[in-house]
């Protein structure tokens, strides 16, 4: 088997042009890389570098070994991260802020998962609202920030954003609403109705929404309770748009109906990190966007 240190060493010479240099970048002797040379010639039988003036360059046999030095180097390095990745997560914590309708639906599995694979490190969450989350990353009181954006609030540009999931909006209206057995439904057709909406963001995106539907909601009631403002619904005191992620976060209500919007309107879910985040934020992530925690 062909030794895998000096096809490194082969790559050192070929990246600087003389075995002196690479002695220098690997910190060994001059007459210690040329031995290894040497050692790597009369395993393939022919010459791997060449002189051109002052520089040492690869033959073509060099150059189709050197291939494979990059390959093993880059493997090299993977397995240098995932054992810094690894090492980092024997102990230490993780912090999540993430929204409310997030952390009742998809956070409980991972974060299960997360805490029996590595039970050194303290794991627990806050719920906040997506702003407040994304400012508590910023802040450091967070190691990783779940939140979402929409056609009216978009992503911030500051942070390393990964995407997880879109979450489509639904019209959210009473079971004896005349409109209730349609497929779709237009925003426009439900402007004289009274309006149910929650956090500032909610609001925003229907207020914009209805916008571009022609009308301006009479928002009525207020509430950040999904479950509240389902059974303000079913008792016909109002109609709403909500996440479909928020419906299944709360229990069935009898006496209303979710349709989807004409046209469709969607929150893009996503994980926010810092530029060089913690290794058990990086490791949650991974795991969040399908990754594997082995």
């Amino acid at each position: 088997m062909i030794d895998v240190e000096r096809l490194l060493i082969l790559r050192e010479v070929a990246r600087h042009g003389s075995k002196a240099a690479a002695a220098r970048a690997l910190t060994l002797s001059e007459p210690t890389v040329a031995h290894h040379l040497r050692a790597l010639e009369r395993r393939a039988g022919v010459p791997l570098t060449m002189r051109s003036g002052r520089v040492t360059r690869l033959t073509p046999t060099g150059e189709a070994l050197l291939r494979h030095a990059d390959s093993i180097a880059a493997s090299l390095e993977d397995a240098e991260r995932c054992l810094h990745r690894h090492s980092g997560l024997q102990v230490g914590r993780l912090r999540i802020a993430t929204f409310t309708s997030f952390a009742a639906t998809v956070l409980p599995r991972p974060l299960a998962m997360f805490a029996r694979t590595y039970p050194g490190v303290e794991v627990g969450f806050e719920e906040k609202e997506t702003d407040d989350a994304l400012a508590m990353l910023r802040a450091g009181e967070a190691d990783l920030a779940i939140s979402f954006s929409d056609s009216a609030t978009p992503a911030p540009e500051d942070l390393p954003l990964v995407e997880l999931e879109r979450d489509e909006y639904l019209a959210i209206l009473p079971a004896s609403h005349p409109l209730a057995g349609r497929d779709r439904i237009d925003l426009g057709s439900l402007a004289d109705e009274r309006w149910i909406s929650g956090c500032v963001r909610c609001r925003t995106h229907l207020v914009a929404h209805a916008a571009d539907a022609g009308f301006a909601p009479n928002i009525a009631f207020l509430t950040e309770d999904y479950v509240a403002a389902q059974r303000l619904i079913a008792e016909e005191l109002g109609v709403a748009l909500l996440p479909r992620m928020a419906l299944d976060a709360s229990p069935a209500i009898p006496g209303i109906v979710a349709i989807p919007t004409q046209p469709p309107t969607y929150r893009d879910i996503f994980v926010a990190m810092p530029a060089e985040p913690a290794p058990a934020a990086a490791a949650f992530a991974e795991l969040l966007t399908g990754g594997s925690l082995a």
